[in-house]
């Protein structure tokens, strides 16, 4: 086939490069928990975080000497920012180890974090050394956006329409763009959030240790906390403020940028803005018809029920009720919302409100289409402007791969004999990276099954693509294009 003679394998010595680059920040930006745990006097564990930051700067910096080049294949490019996200986990499995943890349940809670999912194999929290709370949220924190910011610096040159549309990656030329620019900017804007978040959690009467945790995780969409409760034993003050920053982080970061550059309109007409409020005041509104009619509804219940809806809807995973308790219809309520998750271009997981957008003007076009003559032209506007096939494809080929992934991972939850409601809604919690539990995950969770939800948890941050890419044997077997020498240039050391 000639889509097979022009395929080409991945070139290692460039993905070397551009992973050494990559991995050398994220071991910069990996010492937060060496120093905390250093100022806390917790030996063994800054010892692991010594370790990781070591192997992942170390083994970066000598990774990325030689030559790089100026191009990068879309398969190199995937191949990175999934080894990426692999490689950290790994490698800060290692300093949870050494804080006591099984290898089992350190890799859980590492892609549980760097994934910002949440979900947590931990009876409690509240006993476990502050070094390795710190160490989750900042995993959170640093895979909310981080890592796939860094992705587009060092390896995407995308418009800003391709980067709404696809969320991480999208076959572009001239990689090496003004994607720094962008990067930069939403960096910016990010941290700017969570020194927002820390200091009004901090004013709200939240310790300093708290506020920072919780800030991590809320601007990340993670919803790891501190304490066994959660959210449930803080004021009702303190939660709405948490769930403000989870939803302001769930719209598409660029939007704040234009909005500070005076274009307001930009941000108030952000279509999945819209879709998320109102995705959320509609989860809220049949949660509460359904548990009307129990007693009369308290104030104090009604503000768990918006905290639950809008945690689901942002993925976020903060709650302030057990999961485990509620009735069928309030589960596949949230399961529903779990599902379609945040915008693209946020720290938000799930299939991504754009594409349900795209996927609902689609139905409509082709009802439409039944009662046209036969050559008569659809426009295709959505959301604003025009898609071409192969972007309509691609959000239909995501959101399919989303629905195997979750159906594949329910059936060996049932093959275990697990409730079915109750094994659908963890599959689509890990899935969506949102950390909501039915009360499944727990220590003595099969070992099958946690990895299940690991691989789940994985497939969802990367939003599947980069994973099959690489896995696939002919992404690394295959004819290999030559490195054009006046194509390189020096890689920094």
């Amino acid at each position: 086939m000639a889509s097979e003679t022009l395929s080409y394998a991945v070139r290692p010595r460039v993905v070397g490069i551009y992973l050494g680059q990559l991995a050398f920040l994220v071991g910069c930006l990996s010492t937060p928990p060496l120093v905390f745990s250093t100022i806390e006097r917790e030996w063994m564990p800054a010892a692991g975080y010594l370790i990781a930051v070591a192997a992942l700067a170390g083994g970066g910096y000598l990774l990325q000497r030689g030559h790089r080049p100026s191009d990068i294949q879309w398969n190199e490019a995937l191949v990175v920012v999934a080894a990426i996200f692999i490689l950290t986990l790994l490698v800060l499995a290692v300093p949870m180890m050494m804080a006591g943890l099984s290898f089992l349940d350190a890799m859980f809670e590492a892609i549980s974090g760097i994934t910002t999912t949440g979900l947590s194999t931990f009876k409690s929290v509240e006993d476990k050394p502050l070094s390795l709370l710190f160490t989750a949220a900042w995993l959170q924190w640093l895979g909310g956006v981080g890592i796939m910011v860094l992705s587009f610096a060092l390896l995407f040159g995308q418009s800003a329409s391709t980067k709404r549309l696809t969320g991480v990656l999208g076959p572009q030329q001239g990689v090496l763009g003004g994607t720094r620019v962008y990067a930069t900017i939403i960096i910016r804007i990010y941290s700017a959030l969570t020194l927002i978040g820390i200091i009004v959690l901090w004013l709200a009467g939240v310790d300093l240790f708290s506020a920072t945790v919780l800030t991590f995780s809320a601007v990340s969409t993670g919803g790891f906390s501190p304490f066994n409760a959660s959210l449930g034993g803080l004021n009702g003050g303190v939660q709405t403020l948490v769930i403000l920053l989870c939803v302001s982080c769930a719209i598409a970061l660029p939007l704040y940028y234009e909005a500070l550059r005076g274009k307001w309109r930009t941000l108030a007409r952000d279509p999945e803005l819209h879709a998320l409020l109102i995705a959320g005041l509609v989860v809220f509104a049949l949660l509460v018809l359904r548990h009307w009619t129990e007693t009369e509804l308290a104030s104090r219940r009604t503000m768990d029920l918006v905290l639950v809806a809008f945690s689901a809807q942002t993925t976020a995973g903060f709650s302030s009720v057990p999961i485990g308790e509620l009735d069928a219809f309030s589960k596949t309520v949230l399961i529903a919302s779990m599902a379609i998750g945040g915008g693209i271009g946020s720290s938000a997981g799930g299939i991504k409100l754009l594409r349900l957008i795209v996927l609902i003007k689609l139905v409509q076009l082709l009802v439409l289409k039944t009662r046209l003559t036969p050559h008569a032209a659809v426009p295709t506007d959505i959301a604003g402007r025009d898609w071409s096939d192969s972007e309509l494809v691609g959000v239909l080929v995501v959101i399919g791969l989303f629905a195997l992934a979750i159906g594949a991972s329910w059936l060996v939850f049932l093959w275990f004999g697990y409730d079915a409601l109750d094994s659908l809604f963890e599959v689509v919690s890990a899935t969506g990276t949102v950390g909501l539990s039915s009360g499944i995950t727990r220590p003595t969770l099969e070992p099958v099954l946690k990895g299940v939800l690991c691989m789940d948890m994985l497939l969802g941050r990367l939003e599947i693509l980069p994973l099959l890419v690489f896995l696939a044997p002919r992404t690394w077997f295959g004819q290999r294009r030559e490195i054009p020498e006046e194509a390189q240039e020096d890689s920094p050391r």
